[in-house]
């Protein structure tokens, strides 16, 4: 060459790109490149990522690190944990089921603090430490998540676990 315009840069290794002012660059985070001439690098694929300058082809690129309440699906990335499991997210690969009895809405559960008690049957009462039980004889809920059972009326009674509402109180004999 007769000038400096005449020189050309060396071909760049794989995770660069040329720059024409300031030579080979390393691809910048979340981007891959084969090397040599190329002037840009590629993205990697959306939910996926790479190290900046540590990406030399689409392979390199590896799924982003899923948020709480989440799991690591190999083929589709990150998925809302179903109803009543849980998940820290990261890279997990499955979602981790609540205690029996409690449950937590589709993608809410980040912890198995977030697992609250099941609503109770009808002639149920929530106790915080074991669930739901019956209610004793001559009581009567209505479920959900009352904590204790209605007694029933003055000389009326119903037989444990059998209580629904007052009605079913009945005149003892």
């Amino acid at each position: 060459g007769t000038s400096e315009e005449d020189c050309l840069w060396e071909p760049c290794s794989p995770a660069q790109y040329l720059d024409q002012e300031s030579g080979c660059q390393d691809c910048p985070a979340d981007q891959w490149s084969t090397g040599g001439n190329t002037v840009s690098c590629t993205n990697c694929p959306e939910w996926k990522g790479v190290e900046p300058g540590q990406g030399t082809s689409e392979e390199d690129c590896a799924w982003k690190p899923c948020s709480p309440a989440q799991y690591l699906d190999a083929d589709t990335g990150c998925q809302n944990c179903p109803a009543d499991q849980w998940s820290t997210g990261g890279r997990t690969v499955s979602c981790t089921n609540c205690p029996e009895w409690k449950g937590v809405e589709p993608g809410q559960g980040t912890s198995e603090e977030d697992c609250a008690w099941k609503p109770c049957s009808s002639a149920q009462y929530l106790d915080q430490e074991s669930g739901c039980q019956e209610c004793p004889a001559d009581q009567w809920s209505t479920g959900g998540n009352m904590t204790s059972c209605n007694n029933c009326p003055d000389g009326k009674g119903v037989e444990p676990g059998q209580g629904t509402s007052q009605e079913d109180c009945v005149l003892m004999t």
